[in-house]
């Protein structure tokens, strides 16, 4: 999306695909071998004029869909994931809902800041159930190839693909986990394309999904809402045939009578306590619980700061702690609901030492 694209006529290629200056060059040695006069800029200023017409197959494919038949197959699709979380499969369809929806372009004001994340074994067919959610003729759009370093290229790719798969998610480090949370939150991309010379307001497309092999995977200390975090507990069922025209119609059919695709408060909770399974403990969390514990009300305790406790907790355990941690570990003991207060010395906290 946002680029020119072509199809060769009278081929065996049924897709359009991207064009690049390998393809200019060819339509312009291919004009001349024609005796047709011409200069590579003549190509280029007839491509990228009006002349060539605005298209978007996203919204193409949704809006000639046949009528709904009533049958739930974006629920369908999710019960073919097995695992225990009871919550999974209407998180599934609430978030199928939120990716069509931006497919729609009709919310401009909010991104589709959730992204399911499947975790199990090799060999558990993960990828395989998250590039089928595309119908195959707009695969083009698809992508499980994404650079979080290349901070430039990440945002085009708002813009270039429908859904994104970030494979292998627990290679992602901790800052790069920040900036996903950033771009997640993206509703429109405002950057200057290659070689470009204005900074152009794009239209996002993109959805992200994800997977992984390992279960240690969250970094933020406050807690991860912008996850649907699920263990695969067995062979996911790829083999069935998927119906496209009707999965799409579904969705189609429930947006237009007004069925809900944001996530609510209720199921934001609802991530965020399933979410913990799969959150990284940092060292400062187990040394807390080691050495002390929230103090049950109308309990005698102390208030200290988070300074205070990591200090005691460096004297307690000879285990050198950086200080510049200290701002996150007051978000850490926030995210553990420790009963906390506002004095002139700032935030403290309800604790007990644990003898």
């Amino acid at each position: 999306m946002g680029e020119v694209e072509y199809r060769e006529r009278n081929s065996f290629h049924f897709y359009f695909n991207p064009i690049n200056k390998r393809v200019l060059n060819s339509i312009a040695l291919d004009a001349q071998a024609e005796g047709i006069p011409l200069w590579d800029r003549d190509i280029s200023r007839y491509i990228y004029s009006n002349r060539i017409p605005v298209f978007n197959p996203l919204e193409d494919f949704l809006y000639h869909l046949p009528v709904w038949d009533g049958k739930d197959r974006i629920r369908g699709l999710a019960q073919t994931v097995p695992c225990e979380n009871k919550h999974w499969v209407d998180l599934f369809h609430r978030w199928f809902l939120n990716m069509v929806m931006h497919w729609r372009g009709t919310d401009k004001k909010y991104a589709n800041n959730v992204s399911p994340l499947l975790v199990g074994p090799q060999g558990c067919r993960k990828s395989t159930f998250c590039r089928s959610l595309i119908p195959p003729a707009m695969r083009a759009y698809y992508t499980d190839s994404i650079d979080f370093s290349r901070k430039t290229d990440a945002e085009l790719y708002l813009n270039r693909f429908a859904l994104i798969n970030i494979d292998e998610f627990d290679q992602i480090s901790a800052t790069q986990q920040g900036y996903l949370k950033h771009i997640l939150q993206k509703p429109i991309v405002n950057m200057r394309k290659p070689y470009g010379n204005a900074v152009l307001e794009m239209r996002r497309y993109a959805s992200f999904i994800a997977t992984s092999n390992q279960k240690d995977l969250l970094t933020d200390p406050t807690g991860s809402r912008r996850f649907i975090c699920i263990e695969v507990t067995g062979t996911i069922d790829t083999n069935k045939a998927i119906d496209y025209e009707q999965l799409y119609a579904q969705a189609m059919y429930e947006l237009d009578h007004g069925e809900r695709y944001w996530f609510d408060q209720s199921e934001e909770q609802i991530m965020t306590r399933s979410n913990r399974e799969f959150e990284q403990v940092s060292l400062e969390e187990q040394l807390f619980y080691r050495y002390f514990r929230p103090a049950k009300e109308k309990e005698d305790g102390e208030w200290l700061s988070p300074a205070e406790i990591l200090e005691d907790i460096k004297k307690n355990s000879a285990i050198p702690l950086s200080n510049k941690r200290v701002s996150v570990f007051g978000r850490v003991l926030r995210k553990h609901e420790i009963p906390s207060k506002r004095v002139h010395r700032g935030t403290v906290y309800h604790v007990v030492r644990v003898l």
